[in-house]
């Protein structure tokens, strides 16, 4: 399992752990998932919208496959919603 990764979105580098993942959605309630969704405890979120929580940065900022390489290289599943 991945400690912490490093990439780059927009030219701006950052670091994340799979902890800092789980806890950056504790208390926040799933946006609607229209194709793919990673669960995390008991509740199932949009890629984007874990990661735009937790970088703190705009869900706009970046694509859905980029989300998803960061949540597969921290040992998440993302799964296709159906």
């Amino acid at each position: 399992m991945a400690d912490q990764i490093s990439f780059t979105i927009a030219g701006k580098s950052y670091k994340l752990s799979r902890e800092q993942v789980i806890n950056a959605v504790k208390g926040i309630e799933p946006q609607k998932i229209s194709k793919y969704a990673v669960k995390i405890g008991s509740k199932r979120y949009p890629p984007k919208q874990v990661v735009a929580e937790a970088l703190n940065i705009p869900a706009i900022a970046f694509t859905t496959q980029y989300a998803y390489n960061i949540l597969q290289r921290l040992d998440f599943e993302v799964e296709v919603s159906g």
